[in-house]
């Protein structure tokens, strides 16, 4: 089952005057209506509402989520866009990059009762339309809830019009004004605000009466009003700046549009403001999902108009007249029609560019600073940081695409890849598609900002199995790394040593991974350095030779370790155990624990998988067979895709093949089928059970026959303890030529180490002897 998304809170306001209404709702939801979209203007409170209906009938649904879309900026791959926002609401874990983010919702919603509220979504209507028609087609058991100011156009969409709160009849006595949801609404708010309590006759009454009725009915405005009293203005003094106090005199209530009731709201909420209030009400909406307030006098103090003294307690003035919206852990945010009104401001100011320069270049220094320091203690706190801010990230970079700024977009993206933030939050086909962007926003000249991001985006595609993406960056890298004459530069050797060994098994990519390593770390690139040492490590692991597999796994764990840093040490840990070493270490579960603490979906899976393979080779063939079937499973459910990666699918093959040399293909083959019904907390059950490590394996039944002369020759050498070096010298030819003998020998033998080699060497040539005997 999908974990259910969390929830948030989405609004302020007390939800008066709305149980019918939600009644309605949810009765439109048992009887199967699919799609409901909620209509009406801004400020009446659609959001609110949807989330309160989404909380009280989420019992009924396998799978709940809020889908916030406002932030979400309309391009040509917006629904691609749209989709991936619905994938993250739902914390759904996918790795991969080449699958469209529609395809893994389907994949995942199947089978599911699931429930959508998307919210926000009159700016991408086209796109929102496109992705939820195929969504309800392909997923019985979806519920789509929107909010818009304008209708899908859909077949089968219900269209309920959010209508205002009721507001106090012209004329009407005290008793039953007080009645009115309006008026009940606005008291509340009032006294909640700080306002004294307003006895239910007298002119004070009939202000506020009047001021409800003004409001027609729009909660965000009544909101706005009792904060206003909150500041000290009493109801008629509010009612003398609205409207240029016209409303005082008008012997009936005139009809006003709810958009320009906001609006004149709003207006005297910013004129309520010091000067300095709402020069930073302007500037803080450029913040996406939110600030805390080092962000914010970084961002939006610092001159004379707001000093950077001055932003704390301005903000909390802020706060006060519900201007902002303050969380319990002190993050602030704004509702977004007070954010579009502070940007329609921060235009007529003329600050546009340079606040959104500043808000960049906070972004630049955040994830320039993660990606230099996540290497230590605090690995998980940066992780969860730069995450937290991936909507402030999205919003720098389109704003660098749309102003010029590509290098600076290139830049920040490249930085967030280096914090692993794809890889730990299943971020990797948006990162890649930021880049992407970037790329055709600007060609540019070439650079080693653009080295960078190109080596950044191969790295990442050719991880995740996407070979012929991750081949064509790589290729790019390349050729732009030597028109600038920089190949020896550590990112494009991390690339190409990487391609190599993943895409293509070629144990070639050694030495570039081995120049990468020692070239981050030559650049006080610490954490760098650890990603290149941890390819490295896996890579020697899965292909050998032993030597290089021993000495970069054990400097890897000792590097990390000397660090102290969680995730990196869990991973560094786990290159123990691969097959290449001389002597691999059982410590799986060692990582996949804390793995699943830290909820690294990536990581455990791979955990998994060669659990399933130590199995294979320890005579546990119904065990192994079951792992690997559930490991099939960890992959569908978390996104992580193996097969793409040559040496993984090597491995799996040789387990494989073990297990029915063991047990049989028929076993095997219901093993397997079992193994992939076994639920998550199954398989790591399972994949943490005790197991005995045989850790020489050698192939008896293959004779020197299965080897060519010169193989035999490598083989002989090995056995005698020759390196590889040693064994090029003898034999007169280059190391790469002994390398790749070497692996074909590893290949026909199903053996990955030089002491599985030399053991079976000798097995080999001592057995005409005994015979002889």
């Amino acid at each position: 089952m999908i974990r259910r998304a969390e929830l948030a809170s989405a609004g302020l306001t007390s939800l008066v005057g709305r149980d019918e209404l939600l009644r309605s709702l949810a009765g439109l939801l048992r009887d199967d209506v699919r799609l409901i979209t909620l209509t009406g203007p801004a400020g009446v409170g659609k959001t609110r509402l949807a989330v309160t209906l989404a909380q009280r009938t989420g019992s009924a649904f396998d799978v709940t989520a809020v889908v916030h879309l406002a932030d979400l900026n309309p391009a040509s791959n917006a629904a691609e866009a749209v989709a991936q926002s619905i994938v993250t609401a739902l914390g759904i874990t996918d790795h991969h990059s080449q699958r469209p983010a529609l395809q893994v919702l389907v994949e995942r919603l199947h089978e599911q009762r699931a429930l959508l509220v998307v919210d926000n979504a009159e700016h991408l209507l086209d796109a929102v339309a496109d992705v939820v028609v195929a969504l309800l087609d392909e997923v019985p058991g979806l519920s789509v809830v929107a909010t818009s100011r304008h209708r899908l156009e859909l077949v089968g969409e219900r269209i309920i019009t959010v209508p205002p709160v009721s507001i106090p009849e012209v004329h009407a006595s005290p008793e039953r004004a007080h009645t009115s949801e309006a008026v009940v609404l606005l008291l509340e708010r009032a006294t909640a605000a700080g306002y004294p309590a307003i006895p239910h006759d007298g002119p004070v009454f009939a202000a506020a009466v009047e001021l409800a009725r003004w409001s027609g009915g729009l909660p965000l405005v009544i909101e706005l009003i009792a904060a206003q009293m909150g500041s000290g203005l009493s109801p008629d003094k509010i009612l003398q700046r609205l409207d240029g106090g016209r409303l005082l005199t008008a012997t009936a209530r005139r009809t006003q549009p709810h958009h320009r009731t906001l609006t004149q709201a709003l207006d005297v909420s910013w004129a309520l403001c010091s000067p300095a209030q709402q020069r930073l009400w302007a500037r803080l909406a450029v913040f996406s999902g939110g600030f805390d307030l080092v962000a914010a006098e970084e961002v939006c103090g610092g001159d004379d108009a707001v000093g950077t003294g001055e932003v704390m307690t301005l903000v909390k003035g802020l706060v006060r007249q519900s201007i902002v919206l303050m969380s319990p852990d002190g993050r602030y945010t704004q509702l977004q029609p007070l954010r579009e009104y502070g940007l329609r401001h921060l235009d007529a100011l003329g600050e546009t560019r340079r606040v959104r320069d500043a808000h960049c270049g906070w972004v630049r220094r955040l994830v320039a600073d993660a990606a230099a320091q996540w290497f230590g203690p605090q690995e998980l706190e940066w992780l969860a940081r730069v995450y937290r801010e991936m909507p402030n990230i999205r919003a720098a970079v389109d704003w660098c695409a749309g102003s010029g700024e590509v290098e600076t977009g290139l830049a920040i993206v490249t930085d967030v890849m280096r914090t692993r933030i794809p890889f730990f939050y299943a971020q990797q086909a948006t990162t890649c598609a930021w880049i992407e962007n970037l790329l055709r926003a600007g060609p540019g000249e070439p650079s080693m900002v653009r080295v960078a991001a190109l080596a950044s985006l191969g790295f990442t595609l050719t991880a995740i199995g996407d070979r012929s993406r991750g081949e064509h960056y790589r290729d790019a890298c390349l050729a732009m790394a030597r028109e600038l004459g920089a190949e020896d530069a550590p990112p494009v050797l991390y690339v190409e040593g990487t391609y190599r060994v993943l895409s293509l098994g070629d144990t070639a990519g050694l030495p570039p991974l081995l120049r990468a390593r020692d070239g981050f770390r030559a650049a006080g690139m610490a954490g760098d350095g650890q990603m290149a040492a941890l390819i490295l490590s896996v890579a020697a692991g899965l292909l050998g030779p032993s030597e290089i597999a021993d000495a970069a796994s054990d400097e890897c764990l000792a590097d990390a370790e000397a660090h102290e840093s969680p995730w990196a040490a869990s991973w560094a840990l786990w290159t123990q155990g691969l097959p290449a070493r001389t002597h691999p270490r059982y410590v799986l579960h060692e990582c996949l624990r804390p793995q699943v603490e830290m909820g690294d979906r990536w990581g455990s899976t791979w955990t998994v998988e060669a659990g399933a393979w130590w199995r294979s080779r320890a005579g546990q063939p119904r065990e192994a067979a079951r792992l690997l079937g559930g490991c099939l499973g960890l992959q569908q459910r978390h996104g992580v895709g193996l097969g793409g990666l040559v040496p993984f699918r090597r491995q799996r093959r040789l387990a494989e093949e073990r297990i029915v040399a063991a047990i049989g293909e028929a076993a095997f083959r219901a093993a397997y089928a079992e193994g992939t019904q076994l639920s998550t907390e199954e398989v790591y059950d399972l994949a943490l059970r005790p197991v005995e490590v045989n850790t020489v394996d050698v192939r008896p039944d293959v004779t020197l026959r299965a080897l060519t002369a010169a193989e035999t020759r490598v083989a002989a050498l090995v056995a005698a303890g020759l390196s590889n070096p040693q064994i090029a010298a003898e034999l007169a030819v280059s190391r790469r030529t002994v390398e790749t003998h070497l692996t074909k020998i590893f290949a026909k033998l199903r053996m990955n180490r030089r002491a599985q080699l030399a053991t079976w060497y000798t097995q080999q040539t001592a057995a005409p002897a005994r015979r002889a005997t």
